[in-house]
């Protein structure tokens, strides 16, 4: 009795009595209002049955909202394998390094041609010219930036018709082939079309390359994203001439260029393949009044009527028409004002592009956390400084240096954060499409590089070299207050 009782005491407050577990279970039918009846002997043979809990608490075992950086997503036809679900953070990790590659490559083969360009002109016809060797090499290199021009609103509206990963894809590709051409050309005006061939699918990577990133990445990280995407191209910039010299030098212009293209379209190959099996997904989509998506003629015309990306685009045309000035007197300046050889002054111009490479990814940080148009109008002062300091070369080399260093920090700090400060107004305008409104940045880059050394070198000769740069470092300063403005 005292056993039951002590059993029946344990058994209400859920604690096991030892008396209990000590009892034979021939025992247990005997007592009556035990706890081994029927019922309490089926609880505790599913107590038994049920599965450890491994130390989980219940209310860790919920679901937890997804973060910015660890939200996974599903793969559009990824199937039920293990890369059907990927992390958000990794896509767009994955974006970053496409597009670095791709506009690494695109910059690699643009400026490969640097050191062998003036051997092929000078080749014999008819791959080469016997008579005006000097304006052949300025239709060539202007035959780039005018294709590009030309091609960047047409590559604009097919990755708007289309998706940014596959007009970054076909461009890559086209790139490739272009470059394949290099190879293969037996006249000059074959080299002629494949440099063109260049600037058009330079334009549809630039386009497709920034507006992928826009896409998949929020507003307070794309500042950085585009800065590490535009490193790629600094990247390239620097290595071109390099590599291009050499690989000419040891395999001759066929073998160069045919391992060029052959990385290229591996490139491609590889872009499509990683595309495929993690489709990069957009932060949100636009839509107008009703949920209906605006036309793209309808889009295109608030765009080139809005004040904010019109003063964003002029300051992309200004910094470029600087560099393209500075470009082509710098050169006859070291030569004529302080005699330095070939080799020395490719070393100076290299000052720059070092600059650039240090300066984008940083000022992209930068831009994430600070004032966008702040940073925009900052890149215009500096690149007025830069002229400044172009016109007082007569104190010295190191006012040269300086000039050279500036104009590389400049153009870091104005192209990185002028993609992302784009993007941010193309959403609070909800002015449509990304790929329209940097396809009117490659405009205004290539616009800047053909009008900048023409007006440049004409009041170079009315007046002085000085004059040319410091009339257009001069526009900088006037734009510089309009972009303030933008908030």
């Amino acid at each position: 009795a005292l056993s039951a009782l002590a059993t029946t005491a344990f058994s209400s407050h859920r604690i096991p009595c030892c008396c209990a577990l000590q009892r034979r279970p021939s025992d247990a039918p005997k007592i009556r209002g035990d706890a081994t009846d029927d019922s309490a002997l089926r609880i505790r043979r599913n107590r038994r049955r049920a599965p450890p809990n491994d130390g989980h608490d219940a209310s860790r075992s919920r679901r937890r909202p997804p973060s910015d950086d660890g939200e996974r997503l599903s793969v559009r036809g990824g199937g039920d394998g293990v890369g059907s679900v990927i992390p958000q953070a990794q896509r767009r990790r994955l974006v970053l390094l496409l597009v670095a590659t791709a506009l690494f490559n695109d910059m690699l083969q643009l400026t490969m041609l640097l050191p062998i360009i003036h051997t092929l002109v000078s080749s014999p016809p008819p791959l080469g010219v016997t008579t005006n060797k000097e304006v052949a090499l300025g239709v060539f290199f202007a035959s780039k930036d005018l294709c590009q021009m030309a091609f960047a609103p047409v590559a604009g509206v097919l990755t708007s018709k289309t998706s940014a990963n596959a007009a970054l894809i076909a461009s890559t590709a086209g790139l490739g082939l272009a470059t394949l051409v290099f190879s293969e050309a037996t006249t000059f005006r074959q080299l002629l079309l494949a440099r063109g061939a260049q600037g058009a699918a330079s334009a549809a990577v630039m386009c497709g390359g920034m507006t992928l990133i826009a896409e998949t990445h929020p507003p307070d990280v794309r500042g950085s994203a585009m800065g590490l995407a535009l490193t790629g191209l600094a990247f390239g910039l620097l290595c071109g001439p390099l590599i291009g010299g050499l690989m000419f030098e040891r395999l001759g212009r066929r073998r160069t260029f045919r391992l060029a293209s052959a990385i290229v379209l591996a490139n491609a190959a590889a872009m499509a393949g990683l595309m495929g099996l993690a489709p990069p997904e957009r932060t949100k989509e636009r839509e107008v009044d009703g949920g209906k998506k605006e036309s793209l003629a309808a889009s295109s015309k608030r765009l080139l009527s809005n004040r904010d990306i019109l003063a964003v685009t002029a300051s992309t045309f200004v910094i470029h028409a600087v560099v393209g000035v500075i470009k082509p007197i710098s050169q006859v300046v070291l030569d004529a004002e302080f005699g330095m050889t070939m080799l020395n002054r490719s070393f100076v111009i290299s000052i720059a592009t070092v600059a650039y490479f240090v300066t984008t990814p940083f000022s992209g940080w930068l831009s994430d956390r600070a004032s966008r148009p702040r940073m925009v109008a900052s890149s215009l002062l500096i690149m007025a400084g830069s002229s400044a300091f172009f016109a007082l070369r007569g104190l010295g080399i190191w006012a040269f240096y300086v000039c050279v260093a500036l104009l590389g920090v400049a153009l870091g700090v104005q192209k990185s954060s002028s993609q992302s400060l784009l993007a941010d107004l193309m959403d609070r305008h909800e002015l449509g499409e990304y790929s329209m409104v940097y396809a009117l940045s490659d405009v205004a880059d290539s616009l800047g590089l053909i009008v900048g050394p023409i007006v440049g070198l004409w009041l170079g000769q009315i007046f002085s070299h000085s004059v040319g740069v410091v009339a257009i470092g001069a526009l900088c300063l006037l734009l510089a207050p309009v972009v303030l403005r933008i908030e």
